[in-house]
């Protein structure tokens, strides 16, 4: 049988990955089960976004993913003749101190990510193929094909859409009603000096064909053409049919092919994701159409979220009740980027004028939709931006988030001193700052409080319930 390790992860991809890295960083053992026999060699997800790029600055490998990553310049909408609708210039946008949003190449991503989790101690292990799963009271079994059992406190099931370990645990998806075919193209641009293709993430709103080309990270770039009715996804996967939809744009001499594929869009989420010591995160808890680049992102959302909960359970500073918060707070903001995801999705179509699906303009690049919160929990307080990024989070000298630690911020340095899951909490004082903030450690806000005695009062019951 072996001994009981604190956490196993089924799934090495980028999502296993970084709940991989998230704990081992918090001190916590994991070992990983992946199926493939080395890391995924082909791009899938193509965007990271600065919320999730400060989680792992805050972690301590920022350097390292700047690297490989390229701040996105523009995105917009055009029409069939190429005029703008709406569109927006992402370069000069920060948020968290960081670029908005970036491309990268997901294998070269990848790569860098199973580095940095053997780096951290991990043990991580290819061709280890998961057949089973039972779970008791005590601990999680897990069975490989070739006849191995894993112990383990909890388990992460990081398998991808088809989850065969959701699947196992009987939880089921909520299908948000969206459903198109797409074929994707993913080229390399051999003379990029000469290339006439736009610097930009665009979506092409053609009646004929909807389109979206997007420039990534070096000389990557993105096309996905979306499948019309009798058109068969098998038969229009080819070479040839890639090269007549290019010829717009490019020619093979001008890219090298990396890969194509068709895929069926649709949107999502798990009406739990957890099971008792078994949860999911990623894509076995939440599919949705790439056109906001979210589906990566919001898997390492899950990813940073459970990970500093996990770590304090381990560690016997929480109570496991803690961990009943990660479905909570996650399903609700999951299901808020895929229904903005959709809603892109159908207002391309709508745009191009070939049905009105009665969708705002806020659903597009530069709209003024309101950033998702996390679902309600008992770990927020109030309703004045708890569930939210914290936006200065980078202004927080010598925050040592990682360590589990919560952070509290005012305008005036805090003369009593707090603590909270046996840790105390980190003082800063910035200008501007109206309350208290408490910041958690996965930088979204717990609550922000009018004075001393209200802060009390909400440690009390945190305590009180989960420590």
């Amino acid at each position: 049988m072996g001994n009981k390790h604190p956490v196993v992860i089924i799934g090495g991809g980028p999502v296993g990955l970084t709940m991989s890295i998230a704990l081992s960083v918090r001190g916590i053992f994991n070992v990983v089960l992946e199926r493939q026999s080395r890391v995924y060699e082909l791009p899938r997800a193509i965007v990271m976004d600065a919320e999730i790029r400060r989680a792992f600055v805050e972690l301590g490998f920022g350097s390292e993913l700047a690297n490989v990553l390229t701040p996105m310049s523009r995105a917009d909408f055009v029409d069939s003749d190429g005029n703008e609708v709406m569109g927006i210039d992402v370069f000069h946008i920060h948020q968290f101190g960081l670029p908005a949003v970036s491309c990268h190449y997901q294998p070269e991503l990848d790569e860098l990510l199973l580095s940095i989790a053997k780096r951290c101690g991990a043990d991580i292990r290819f061709g280890c193929e998961v057949i089973g799963i039972d779970a008791t009271e005590q601990q999680v079994s897990v069975t490989t094909v070739d006849g191995e059992n894993v112990c383990a406190d909890f388990v992460v099931a990081c398998d991808g859409a088809s989850s065969s370990i959701r699947k196992k645990i009987g939880i089921q998806l909520e299908d948000l009603a969206f459903e198109q075919d797409w074929l994707v193209v993913d080229l390399e641009i051999l003379h990029p000096e000469a290339s006439q293709l736009p610097n930009v993430t665009r979506q092409v709103c053609d009646r004929d064909r909807p389109v979206t080309l997007v420039r990534g990270h070096k000389n990557f770039y993105r096309f996905e053409f979306q499948l019309q009715p009798g058109e068969i996804p098998s038969e229009m996967n080819t070479e040839r049919t890639i090269w007549s939809l290019l010829e717009k744009w490019v020619t093979p001499k001008d890219v090298r092919l990396i890969r194509h594929a068709a895929y069926r869009f649709h949107g999502v989420v798990a009406t739990s994701m957890q099971q008792g010591r078994i949860f999911l995160a990623g894509d076995s808890a939440h599919q949705m159409p790439p056109f906001m680049g979210q589906g990566l992102n919001t898997g390492m959302r899950d990813a940073f979220n459970l990970s500093w909960k996990m770590a304090l359970v381990v560690k016997g500073r929480a109570k496991r009740k803690i961990l009943e918060t990660y479905g909570q707070e996650r399903i609700g903001h999951a299901k808020s980027v895929v229904m903005h995801s959709i809603d892109t999705g159908r207002l391309i179509d709508q745009i191009a004028g070939r049905v009105s699906h009665g969708i705002e303009e806020s659903a597009g690049y530069g709209g003024a939709r309101p950033q998702p919160k996390l679902g309600e929990s008992r770990l927020q307080f109030g309703q004045q931006d708890n569930g939210t990024m914290f936006t200065r989070i980078h202004e927080l000298e010598g925050a040592e988030m990682k360590d589990g630690s919560f952070q509290l911020v005012s305008s005036t340095k805090s003369m009593d001193h707090f603590s909270l899951f046996g840790t105390p909490l980190q003082s800063h004082v910035l200008d501007g700052i109206e309350g208290m903030y408490l910041v958690r450690p996965d930088g979204y806000v717990a609550g922000v409080f009018e004075n001393n005695r209200e802060l009390a009062k909400y440690l009390d019951q945190i305590a009180s319930e989960f420590a």
